[in-house]
């Protein structure tokens, strides 16, 4: 898989790259890309993307959120730590996201 795609925004064709995702929040019909450098809005489903971005980076931790793993800096209670963001894990997602978390546990 590439590591970018291309969005529309704006009146632009945006490119995102993959690695530059810190998590993507759903806003009804678009979704918000919070990127290390600037944050881009675009009409799309957070359903698509969790089908098209790499599943051994991302992971919907909310029904309006889908974070990079290589961002978490840490899980504490029902809230995740990503970049310079706290962010809400569901009830539902928690078990998931704790599963892929302990194989990488030392």
């Amino acid at each position: 898989m590439d590591n970018y795609f291309f969005i529309k925004s704006d009146y632009k064709i945006q490119k995102i790259i993959i690695d530059e995702i810190i998590y993507i929040e759903s806003m009804g019909d678009y979704v918000r890309f919070y990127l290390e450098n600037k944050r881009v809005v675009a009409l799309l489903s957070l359903s698509k993307l969790i089908e098209l971005l790499p599943n051994e980076k991302f992971i919907q931790i909310h029904r309006s959120y889908i974070i990079n793993f290589e961002k978490i800096n840490f899980i504490q209670n029902n809230i995740i730590s990503i970049g310079q963001y706290q962010l809400p894990i569901s009830k539902s997602r928690k078990k998931e996201l704790m599963e892929i978390i302990d194989l990488k546990m030392l």
